[in-house]
């Protein structure tokens, strides 16, 4: 009895998983509505056509455009100002899609005062973490 209930329990969540790990989609207008909402935290605006067709003809990556909006002057100067440390945690929150930890928050509030914003944008789009969680294409 107990067999057939584990084996029951095993075919009602392989479909589960199988599912969750599903590719992200291909939907170039997609990719980009959700970039816009996760990043800049609204929706998308005529010129996201251009990122829409870049992607749609993989003349661009999800990671190149991902920077490209985090370095950008209203991300800048909507997330990217004042208190380093805020800033970095936006940047936390907006590319690698969680909190800061206290001891990648002082790390990364350090390259900002030394370097600047554009470094921490770098160094969380190009961490193992990033590659790990998105690759050059997850959204």
């Amino acid at each position: 009895m107990s067999r057939a209930l584990a084996f029951l329990g095993a075919l009602l969540l392989v479909p589960a998983l199988a599912s969750a790990q599903q590719p992200c989609t291909s939907d170039a207008r997609h990719v980009v509505n959700e970039i816009y909402r996760h990043m800049l935290e609204r929706g998308t605006d005529p010129g996201s056509q251009d990122w829409v067709n870049q992607l749609a003809n993989r003349r661009v990556s999800v990671k190149q455009v991902v920077r490209a909006i985090a370095v950008s002057q209203e991300h800048m100067q909507r997330f990217g100002q004042g208190n380093s440390r805020e800033a970095v945690a936006n940047m936390y929150r907006h590319i690698l899609g969680r909190h800061p930890d206290d001891a990648g928050l002082n790390a990364a509030s350090q390259v900002a005062a030394n370097r600047g914003m554009t470094a921490v944008v770098d160094q969380f789009v190009n961490s193992a973490e990033y590659n790990q969680s998105f690759g050059d294409w997850g959204v």
